[in-house]
């Protein structure tokens, strides 16, 4: 299947949720961020991009979609995936606007994650007697289903990572700039034709008191740090194919074995191999925490969240922090498991996972490099 087969698919599935919510219209923005849940949702039912500008759409049931693009830069693009009904201009909201005042609109469905507090006081404002309903869970429930296409995608973009990983690995040594080693992985993964890339890395020594390896967080940008024989390297590797993100977590050590390191990785290939065995079609992600939360405890340590998130056209699709999620694991679903447990002296864990694929015989790790604990 193309991907324009596809998207007639998932529009006819739009039309359904419309039907079932007794919908007049559905109105879905686009933005470019890395999310959760709802940053894809105009790319799950456009395949286009959204960058520099917001865009939008407007559908209602057995008509055309109209897309509202920002910059003729993007006409072609949607034009190619079958789309006819382009309202071009700077003004995006006047565009959605002036689609809305096309017929009378009752009851609008909306994404209250997305939908721009200005935009909703003008919705409201040229439509007082307009109802605007939330459908944010409904369509994040069509998109963790994935399609065959979807899944490709996935497969696809877990081998990036092994790319990226394997070529980072080769540069590890005394003496190299993080910045190298952060430019490195990054090339590796554009060429094997990522769209995109979301990658952290961080270094310094690990220790269970007094850790000197900073936490992985959004602010791990490359700088000129130099590697020092005894550092450990972490890093998420993140890159982006077709839309479709995916992960893989990996610390390795530079020189010699960190003791507190290796004994913290085979802790954690336990917890994974633990978790792994839970994630099922049906099987609730609350129950799969919750266990995890426990095994944490069991073993002499402090869990922390997160474990984990789901992915797919967003980084993060509703199964990172909370332990009363009601998230329903289904086939195809796609998650990356990096549990995090500490003790009382550490703030934050290593930084190891992999990414699995929901089958029907249970779940899949979609990534081929090694789980051992490397020294380079």
């Amino acid at each position: 299947m193309d991907i324009v087969d596809e998207l007639r698919q998932r529009q006819t599935a739009l039309e359904g949720i419309m039907r079932d919510l007794a919908l007049d219209a559905v109105t879905i923005v686009g933005n470019s961020a890395v999310g959760p849940i709802s940053y894809g949702c105009f790319r799950y039912f456009t395949d286009h991009r959204t960058y520099y500008h917001l865009q939008a759409l407007v559908a209602r049931p057995s008509e055309e979609m109209a897309i509202c693009v920002g910059s003729i830069l993007h006409l072609d693009g949607v034009r190619s995936k079958g789309f006819e009904d382009i309202r071009l201009g700077p003004d995006i909201l006047g565009s959605v606007l002036s689609v809305l005042s096309e017929q009378k609109i009752h009851r609008l469905g909306v994404s209250f994650e997305m939908l721009p507090a200005n935009w909703e006081l003008a919705i409201k404002e040229k439509f007082p007697d307009m109802e605007l309903v939330d459908i944010t869970d409904d369509i994040f429930a069509l998109r963790n289903v994935h399609s065959n296409y979807e899944i490709e995608c996935i497969k696809e973009c877990a081998k990036m990572t092994d790319t990226a990983y394997a070529a980072v690995c080769a540069m590890v040594k005394p003496g190299v700039r993080m910045s190298d080693l952060h430019a490195e992985m990054d090339y590796a993964m554009k060429k094997a034709g990522a769209e995109e890339t979301f990658t952290l890395m961080t270094n310094g020594v690990f220790s269970y008191k007094d850790n000197q390896l900073p936490c992985l967080q959004p602010f791990s940008w490359p700088d000129d740090r130099i590697v020092q024989n005894g550092d450990c390297i972490g890093m998420e590797i993140t890159p982006r194919y077709k839309g479709y993100w995916t992960q893989l977590a990996r610390t390795v050590c530079v020189g010699e074995m960190n003791q507190d390191l290796k004994k913290a990785h085979e802790l954690q290939l336990k917890a994974i191999d633990f978790a792994v065995e839970m994630f099922k079609p049906g099987a609730r992600l609350e129950a799969i925490l919750k266990a995890l939360w426990s095994f944490t405890q069991e073993h002499g340590y402090i869990p922390k969240l997160p474990f984990g998130h789901i992915v797919g056209l967003d980084l993060d699709e509703g199964g990172r922090g909370s332990l009363e999620s009601k998230l329903v694991i289904q086939k195809g679903t796609n998650f990356v498991l990096h549990p995090t447990m500490v003790l009382d002296d550490m703030d934050y864990s290593i930084f190891w996972g992999d990414p699995y694929l929901v089958t029907d015989g249970g779940a899949v790790r979609m990534n081929d490099s090694s789980t051992e604990l490397l020294v380079l």
